[in-house]
């Protein structure tokens, strides 16, 4: 019983601290002031809900997609070379999916199976979006997107569907927001 409990405070303690490690990636790396504000007050109440445990789904999408930005920052501020910025966001990517997904899947050699899909996927994305020519805030949202869809797929296929929805609304909604992206996208900056 002790150590659950150990586990549950280590688990909580690493998901909180790489929220707010993602959160300082955007004070760290150039984007607009408010951006950096309202994505700190975003944080905070992710902060609020791995305390509460609640809401994976969410905090699962918002440190993918904050991490994805300081990764994309990493690697073109300090010109880190490619594999070592992918191999440092496998290992974080993991880390929170492992965390956060644990929940959604039954714990079998499936969850394995998933865990390798989402990581190679997380990984193929990031490095065909870090040749593209526009801005990491953009590339980041793209990450944030497919962890979204991913998401709405797992929480389709486990037995406890908490949310309701269907997977077509989050294919129509990613579909939404991509056009949005594609059509506002400052591109070759």
């Amino acid at each position: 019983m002790q150590i659950s409990k150990v586990e549950n405070l280590v688990e909580k303690l690493i998901l909180i601290f790489l929220v707010l490690w993602g959160a300082a990636s955007f004070f760290v790396f150039p984007t607009l002031v408010i951006f950096e504000w309202s994505f700190l007050l975003v944080s905070l109440f992710v902060v609020f809900l791995v305390i509460t445990k609640r809401a994976e789904y969410f905090v699962l999408i918002d440190i993918i997609f904050s991490l994805a930005y300081f990764f994309y920052g990493l690697g073109s501020a300090f010109g880190l070379p490619l594999w070592v910025v992918l191999i440092g966001l496998a290992i974080v990517a993991g880390t929170v999916f492992w965390f956060l997904a644990r929940k959604l899947i039954i714990i079998n050699e499936n969850f394995s199976l998933v865990l390798t899909f989402f990581l190679l996927s997380i990984l193929e994305l990031y490095l065909i979006l870090s040749f593209w020519l526009i801005n990491p805030l953009t590339k980041s949202l793209i990450i944030g997107i497919f962890t979204y869809v991913f998401t709405g797929y797992l929480a389709n296929i486990s037995e406890k569907n908490q949310i309701g929805r269907s997977f077509l609304g989050y294919i129509y909604t990613a579909v939404f927001v991509l056009l949005l992206l594609v059509l506002t996208v400052s591109w070759g900056r």
